[in-house]
C-alpha cells in the first residue's frame, strides 16, 4: 500500500505568517491608503476586498502601495482557488518589490498547486536567501522536493526547518513521509513518534505511522493506529479501510 502524501501549506496557511496583510505606508497619499486598508480589512467580504485592492493598484502613485496591494490580491486569489491568477499578482508585486520574501513564498506555493515543482523551489530558494530564518520557506521547497521524488533534499529541507522550529510537528511529519516513500519505514515511524508527541490529536499522523508499521509487517501496531486515527476522525476512510485490510 502507499498513501505517502504531503501536508500541504498554501496562501492561507496554517503557517502562521500573516500572507500579505501588511500595514499601509505612512505618508501614502489618501486615495491610495483607503483603497490599501479595505484590501487588508480580513473582517471585509472577499469579493469586496478584491475590488479594494484593484482600486488601490490602478489609483496608488506608490510602488510599496501598489506591491501590497497585488500581494494581498494575490492572497484572496488563491483562497478562492485561481492559482494561476494569484501568480500573476504576486509576479507584479514581485516587479515591484524584488526583495520581498514573502511574495516569492506565496508564489511558490502557487507554482507548487499547479504542478509546476522547479519553478515553485526557485521561488522557495529566493525566499530562503531573503530571508533564512524563515521555517516555513524551507518546510514548502522540501514538499516541492517531495512532489518531484528528490526525498533526500526534502528530508534536507525538513530538518533545516526543525532546526529552526523544534516544536512544530508539520516538519516532522513531512520528513516521516519522505521517509516512507524511501522505504526507510523505522526512520519514518521515528518521525511520527515525535510529531504525535507535539499534536497528539491529530488523525493523520496516527494513520501515517500506522501505514508504516503495515509495510514492516507490524499488524498489531497498525492495527492500534488506524483505530486510534478512526476514534479522532470517524470519517477518515483511509483508517477505516487499514482496519478492514488487517481483519480489525
Amino acid at each position: 500500500m502507499a498513501i505517502w502524501h504531503g501536508w500541504l501549506v498554501v496562501g492561507l496557511a496554517p503557517a502562521g505568517l500573516a500572507l500579505g496583510l501588511m500595514a499601509a505606508a505612512p505618508g501614502l497619499a489618501q486615495t491610495a491608503a483607503e483603497p490599501l486598508d479595505e484590501c487588508l480589512d480580513e473582517a471585509q467580504p472577499a469579493p469586496q476586498r478584491m475590488s479594494a485592492c484593484t482600486r488601490a493598484i490602478d489609483t496608488a502613485k506608490n510602488d510599496a502601495t501598489r506591491a501590497q496591494a497585488h500581494l494581498q490580491r494575490g492572497v484572496l486569489h488563491e483562497m478562492g482557488g485561481a492559482s494561476e491568477t494569484a501568480a500573476a499578482d504576486y509576479t507584479a508585486s514581485i516587479k515591484l518589490d524584488p526583495d520581498n520574501a514573502l511574495a516569492y513564498f506565496n508564489r511558490g506555493n502557487a507554482y507548487d498547486q499547479l504542478g509546476q515543482f522547479d519553478l515553485a523551489i526557485a521561488d522557495y530558494s529566493q525566499a530562503v536567501k531573503l530571508d533564512p530564518k524563515e521555517p516555513d520557506y524551507f518546510n514548502n521547497r522540501g514538499q516541492a522536493y517531495d512532489h518531484k521524488g528528490a526525498y533526500d533534499l526534502a528530508i534536507a529541507d525538513y530538518t533545516e526547518a526543525l532546526r529552526l522550529e523544534p516544536d512544530n510537528a508539520r516538519p516532522l511529519y513531512n520528513r516521516g513521509l519522505a521517509q516512507a516513500n524511501k522505504g526507510d519505514y523505522r526512520r519514518a515511524i521515528a518521525d511520527f513518534d515525535e510529531a504525535i508527541k507535539l499534536a497528539p490529536n491529530d488523525a493523520d499522523l496516527y494513520l501515517a505511522r500506522g501505514a508504516a508499521h503495515e509495510e514492516l509487517g507490524e499488524q498489531r501496531a497498525a492495527k492500534a493506529d488506524f483505530s486510534k486515527a478512526l476514534e479522532l476522525d470517524p470519517e477518515n476512510e483511509d483508517a477505516r479501510e487499514g482496519l478492514s485490510r488487517l481483519g480489525g
